[in-house]
């Protein structure tokens, strides 16, 4: 069996676009995979694809190795940048794909077994609207009431940055007040910062928020020193978690190495390959620490990081987004539904995902703002 072909799409994902590969072989069997876009970085995407697939056609699909060193390794300047990290991913995935089709098991088998029937998950993108305590509690309360989530992860902290006055804490108090009052002590709140704090602003966030029971303060700092990023999970009585921006193992072992966090938050469309992600996991393990996947991504991402995270002893949580564009489901056909707070992992050979290009090709993506994340005064957008 070789590889014959890879194809890219680029699908409009709302305030975002998606980015799968489908690779194709001469036996007919297919595999599909998906990058982290990011913001208005699907172009750069498809050209990096278009520019480095001739390492991918004509081997051998289950010889994965081979094919995502070639593809991290070969290319000299760029070598095992974010951009080549990606793809690789999303090839690396497809081609897991191809492998538990062929051998007729499912991906978590190939990938050495599993240690859970079920996967946590926790709710992204659930609040949308006004940012005022009644619209949180209305979103909050159907996240968990209605589709099942026993944990909600949430920015509230506007456009602020570096630190918050009194009455900036006293709005982000005011919006979780609401939270807990519509859902309860049982269900999890965690606290994305996007990075935006210093050591000492971090700090007295975690201090004034730590009685709403955080289940953890997601890059309360930037992660570019880790130092400084260890200084504040030192001094916070809450978990840090970070990781969703690193995209290989050797930026990790740093990170754990230093205590930088509790959590790490690998995104396997963004890593380089399933198997780096494995490693993260383990070498986190190593240090007690534990491993929540980044995932608010479409639904080729979510069954990867399912099939990944079955077999991850550390395994904390992983993330899902409660809501997202309706076509997204005609796109990427699956079986696996959010029940009591937990996915099931799936048995089907492969991935358990049917990818459809034509539904894919319905819905093209176009140019994004390239900071499309927040809006023009800095607020985040979506999720």
């Amino acid at each position: 069996m070789r590889v014959t072909d890879v194809e890219t799409f680029v699908v409009d994902a709302d305030w975002r676009n998606w980015f799968f590969v489908q690779v194709k072989t001469d036996e007919g069997i297919t595999g599909v995979g998906e990058a982290l876009s990011g913001e208005g970085l699907t172009a750069a995407l498809e050209a990096t694809a278009e520019a480095h697939k001739h390492y991918v056609i004509g081997e051998d699909p289950l010889n994965r190795k081979q094919i995502n060193r070639k593809l991290r390794r070969y290319p000299f300047a760029w070598r095992a940048g974010k951009l080549i990290n990606a793809v690789a991913a999303a090839i690396d995935i497809a081609l897991w794909d191809i492998a538990g089709k062929h051998y007729g098991e499912p991906v978590w088998k190939l990938l050495g077994g599993k240690v859970h029937d079920e996967i946590p998950v926790y709710a992204n993108g659930w609040h949308i609207g006004d940012r005022t305590p009644e619209n949180y509690a209305h979103h909050a309360e159907k996240a968990v009431e209605e589709q099942g989530y026993p944990a909600l992860k949430c920015d509230p902290f506007a456009h602020y940055e570096h630190s918050l006055t009194d009455a900036q804490l006293d709005e982000v108090a005011d919006l979780l007040d609401a939270v807990r009052e519509a859902v309860g002590w049982d269900v999890g709140i965690a606290l994305d910062c996007h990075g935006r704090f210093t050591r000492r602003g971090a700090i007295e966030v975690a201090d004034a928020l730590e009685e709403y029971d955080i289940m953890f303060l997601e890059e309360p700092v930037e992660l570019e020193d880790r130092e400084v990023m260890a200084d504040v999970t030192q001094h916070v009585n809450m978990p840090v978690a970070t990781g969703e921006r690193i995209y290989n193992n050797e930026t990790m072992e740093d990170l754990v190495r230093k205590q930088a966090c509790d959590i790490i938050q690998p995104d396997v469309t963004n890593y380089g390959s399933l198997r780096e992600v494995q490693h993260a996991a383990a070498m986190a393990d190593a240090r007690y620490m534990t491993i929540a996947p980044h995932n608010p991504n479409a639904g080729v991402s979510t069954a990867a990081s399912v099939h990944l995270c079955a077999g991850l002893e550390n395994l904390e949580v992983l993330e899902h987004m409660s809501r997202d564009v309706e076509w997204g489901d005609e796109i990427i056909e699956h079986g696996y539904t959010v029940e009591d707070g937990v996915i099931e992992v799936p048995d089907e050979p492969g991935l358990g995902v049917t990818f459809h290009p034509d539904a894919a090709r319905e819905y093209p993506g176009e140019p994004k703002d390239s900071h499309s994340l927040f809006d023009k005064e800095g607020a985040l957008k979506r999720p």
